[in-house]
This record gives structure tokens, sequence and C-alpha cells, in this order.
């Protein structure tokens, strides 16, 4: 398996905006699922690096952010996970870190498991959140119209002419039954895109892929039906130009 490297570094305006806190000094910061570190990338971070902890399943990212922040702390999840970590340990728990945070994030990261390791994983982690701390995460609306005007479909048109752009540039063809894959889901609460190509809705089985297969795997989640798994959560729509949503779940 390659390692996959994140470039984007605007998570800690995302959650910055979401939480309605820019200054994090001073507070503990979990980063799951944080590749090489960009929350500490951004270049609005208040994050201070010794208060930052990043639990990733691809060990590489976690050397290469141990690396660059060498006063953070940076824990190899050796979870399962479709492409990041697919010899991984499947329902692998969250290891005991030793203290709690202030802000325990997760960006663009239930966007690629299936709905039983979200909520498996979402109730681990609300146990490491800190009194009158948050938990926050990021999913995907499918039918959200992210740039209207300037875009002109969804966020599930998106996906697809996306998908078709990536087989472009490895220099091969895909015809996608677009019609056909929209009306599909267009009473799902929620589904997954697998390989770019392969459709499971809801709690469809998912076919065995080897490990070499499994090249892509997006889930989205319908903004009303996450606030009813997360009754008690603010969810919140997309912000500075981003096209995924947020739930917040805070600890009084």
């Amino acid at each position: 398996m390659m390692a996959f490297f994140s470039t984007i570094t605007g998570q800690f305006s995302y959650f910055a905006e979401q939480l309605s806190e820019s200054n994090w000094c001073g507070k503990r910061v979990l980063d799951f699922g944080g590749n090489i570190g960009n929350m500490l990338r951004d270049p609005k971070s208040t994050i201070d690096p010794e208060l930052y902890w990043c639990l990733d399943v691809t060990k590489a990212s976690i050397e290469r952010g141990k690396a660059i922040y060498p006063k953070s702390h940076w824990i190899f999840y050796d979870r399962y996970c479709f492409f990041f970590n697919a010899n991984g340990v499947p329902n692998c728990p969250i290891p005991d870190l030793g203290v709690t945070f202030d802000y325990v994030v997760a960006y663009s990261v239930f966007t690629n498991t299936n709905e039983a390791d979200m909520l498996q994983l979402v109730k681990q982690l609300q146990t490491l959140v800190a009194r009158n701390g948050a938990l926050a995460f990021t999913f995907i609306d499918p039918h959200h119209v992210s740039w209207p005007g300037e875009y002109y479909g969804d966020n599930f048109d998106w996906r697809l002419d996306r998908e078709i752009e990536l087989e472009r540039e490895r220099g091969r063809t895909l015809e996608l039954p677009r019609t056909e894959l929209k009306e599909k889901i267009r009473d799902a609460k929620w589904f997954m895109l697998v390989n770019g190509t392969d459709l499971y809705l809801e709690n469809d089985p998912i076919r065995s892929y080897a490990p070499e297969q499994q090249q892509t795997c997006h889930a989205f989640h319908a903004e009303n039906y996450m606030r009813t798994l997360f009754p008690h959560a603010d969810i919140l729509p997309p912000v500075n130009r981003e096209m995924q949503h947020c739930c917040v779940i805070r600890k009084s």
C-alpha cells in the first residue's frame, strides 16, 4: 500500500469556525485521523504543538508528522481502514492515551468508513473529551449543493465528476450511469461509493476486496439522518467553502 500524505491545510480554520473558538492556546487537542498534522500547518492555527496529539491509521504519516513536529504526540492506530490501512486490525479499540482533550476533531474520517465503524468510534472518542470540551467531526450530505451558482450539481455529482477526472488522469475512461446512480441514492439515509463505481446502500453487505483492489471508499450521510443518529449534537452546515457538514457533541 502506498502512503497517503494529505496536502489540505485548512482543518484548523474549519473547526475554529464550527466551534466558535479561534484561540486554542493551552487546550489539549486530539486530531483523530490527522495524517501528518496539517491542523498545525494551517497558517491560522493557534494550537500549542506540545498539546497536540495525532492518531492515524497510516504509519508513514505518523512518522512524517513526528519528524516535522517532534514536540507533538504521534500514535499509530493499527485499525483496519479501507485503502488507508487494508491490513489493519478490524474493530481495534482506540488506545488509552492517558489524558482527556478539550477538543477532539476528525476531519474527513467518517467520510471514508461505514456507519458501524463511525458509531463505534464516535462512542469511544466521546470518552476522551474533557469536561466542557467538544468532539467535532465532518460528514458529507450527498444532496447538499456546496457551491450554488458556481457548480451545477450537489456533492454526489461532484464525487462522480471527480472519479471520472481521476480516471482521465490515469489515462483511462470511466463511464458512470449517473442517472441510475442518482435515482438509487435519492431516498437513502446513507450509502458508500467504493472504487468509484460500486454503490452500497445503507446496510448492503460490502463484498470482499483484496488489499490491492481497495482504492477509494466514500461514505455519505443525509443531514436529517445524522440528526437522528446524534440527537444531542449540533449539526452545522459547511463553512469556508468546504463541502463537509460538521457534527459537534459538547460535554458539559
